[in-house]
């Protein structure tokens, strides 16, 4: 499991630029530019799976269990 500046592969987190609960795939570096790839269940063609480690934040009660009630 690879921890990263407090953030843990598999855990859930709100992405900012897709304004949904994801979970964190895995957490890569381009250049100096440090990048998670995420998924959500329900995805879309305009989904972005990778942002910058700075987009996600920890998601909050309520967003975990609406993000489990599908």
């Amino acid at each position: 499991m690879n921890i990263t500046k407090g953030l843990k592969v598999g855990s859930l987190y709100h992405s900012r630029v897709n304004n949904k609960v994801v979970r964190l795939v895995s957490l890569d570096r381009v250049g100096s530019q440090r990048i998670a790839t995420i998924k959500h269940h329900s995805q879309d063609h305009l989904f972005e799976s990778e942002v910058f480690i700075s987009d996600l934040v920890k998601a909050t009660a309520d967003q975990v269990k609406a993000y489990f009630q599908r």
